[in-house]
Order: structure tokens, then C-alpha cells, then sequence
């Protein structure tokens, strides 16, 4: 099969599924020994101004961003700016309470540091304050001793990173982001923890169709060790629901 009947192929299935309602828009790139062989936009990114969604459209990509982070902080400790057994209290005192001060940088990238996920009752506005949220994770009791088992740091995995990454050299992990990631690969203006002001007309406009499918409720999270379902505060915000950084991308390269 050519690459012009996949394109097409693709594109009809997009069409459809935005035609079905099951997709307001979408965009599908495949990219194969480093050649972009399909390249397919359908659908709306704001249907009240009748934008189309286009290439260059900055979609919210969840927790797609812990790997985006996780690729910072690899290339961080081959810079030599971070260590893979960094403890957090090292550079983060206030977090090595209640036992936390044996938590890595390991630890938190393999999920196993024991703070998997905020208290219950944590607002949308409090997981945007970045002070606020890294407190109350340095306040907190681990759910078990750090590195003895797993559980998916849905919430908290962005906010520790992150706040680790800032301690140990002074800037930000978005900052770092840009500096040995996305500008260096070309992908500057495609990839960002929390979008710029000045691009967020790229940004699709919320959904708020009464149509969706309603979530599938989550199973006890704390025999399982999964964490609060992924939610999706505003774009501009430096961290979002996810606790990983908002990744606002158009693909991966």
C-alpha cells in the first residue's frame, strides 16, 4: 500500500468519526523510519468560530506529558545537572518528612515513591497553585516505604519532578524543556508545559458536548495504587490536572 492510499485511508476514518459525533477533532500523524508518511486533520477546533482543526494545532495530551518530563530529566542526569539517586530532601529538605527522605529521583520516575496521589478533596484551583500542591506533597505521609512497590503517579508525578528539577538548578522544568528538548529538535512552538500566551489561538476551545460518553468510574485507589482520573483545567495553566506538565503538542517527532 502506497503512502497516498494510507493518507486517504486515514483521512476517510477521522472523517468519520467526526461525522459519527464520536470525535469533535482530530489530528494523525505517522511517522515511519523518520518520514511522515500520513498527515491527517478532521473536525473542529472551536466550533463556535467555525476553526477547523489544522496541522499545527495544539491539542492537550494528558499524561503523555510524564514522558516528555521523564525525557527532560534523562537528558538532565547525562548533562550531569541531576542524579538518577538524588534524594528529594537533598535539595527539597521540607519533603524528606515522614520518612519521604529516602524518595530518589529514580523512585519518582519509576512511580514507586509512595506519593501517588493528592488528598481526596484537592480543587482544581489548588492543583494549579504549584506552592500550594508542592507543600501539601511535602506534608504528606507516604502510602508505602519508596521504591517497594508501584503505583501510577497520576496527580502528584509532575509536582515532584518538577520541583526537584527547580531545587536542584534553579529553573523550571518547562525552562529546561525548551532549552534541551524542543528548540534544539526544531519543535519549539509544538510542544509545551502550559502553552504561551501568545499561541493559545492554537489551542482547541473546550468541549462541552452533552453526548460524551460518561467516564468510567475508578476502581478504590488505594488497593490498587491508582489515582485520581486525569481532568483538564485551562491550558495556560504551568501545571494541570494530570500532575504531569501539560503537554500542549501537535506530535512527537
Amino acid at each position: 500500500m502506497s503512502a497516498a492510499d494510507v493518507q486517504a485511508r486515514v483521512q476517510a476514518l477521522i472523517d468519520h468519526r467526526v461525522a459519527s459525533g464520536d470525535e469533535v477533532g482530530v489530528q494523525v500523524a505517522v511517522v515511519e523510519h523518520g518520514r511522515v508518511v500520513v498527515d491527517a486533520v478532521s473536525g473542529s477546533a472551536d466550533p463556535s468560530q467555525g476553526r477547523a482543526v489544522a496541522p499545527d494545532t495544539l491539542f492537550w495530551a494528558a499524561s503523555t506529558a510524564k514522558g516528555v518530563a521523564s525525557a527532560v530529566a534523562h537528558v538532565l542526569v547525562e548533562r550531569g545537572e541531576l542524579a538518577y539517586d538524588l534524594r528529594a530532601a537533598e535539595v527539597w529538605p521540607e519533603f524528606g518528612a515522614h520518612g519521604k527522605d529516602r524518595v530518589t529521583l529514580r523512585h519518582v520516575l519509576l512511580h514507586t515513591a509512595g506519593v501517588p496521589a493528592p488528598p481526596y478533596d484537592t480543587t482544581v484551583e489548588e492543583l494549579c497553585d504549584w506552592d500550594h500542591m508542592c507543600a501539601v506533597l511535602a506534608e504528606a505521609e507516604p502510602w508505602w516505604e519508596p521504591g517497594t512497590r508501584f503505583g501510577y503517579h497520576a496527580k502528584t508525578f509532575g509536582f515532584l519532578l518538577g520541583e526537584i528539577v527547580r531545587r536542584a538548578t534553579g529553573r523550571t522544568l518547562s525552562w529546561w524543556l525548551r532549552e534541551v528538548v524542543t528548540v534544539p529538535f526544531g519543535i519549539g512552538d509544538d510542544v509545551h508545559f502550559g502553552v504561551p500566551e501568545g499561541l493559545l489561538d492554537r489551542v482547541p476551545a473546550p468541549s462541552h458536548r452533552s453526548d460524551r460518553r460518561p467516564r468510567r468510574p475508578s476502581r478504590d485507589r488505594r488497593s490498587t495504587g491508582r489515582c485520581l482520573p486525569a481532568s483538564g483545567p485551562t491550558p495556560t495553566t504551568p501545571i494541570v490536572g494530570t500532575s504531569s506538565p501539560p503537554t500542549s503538542h501537535r506530535r512527537a517527532p
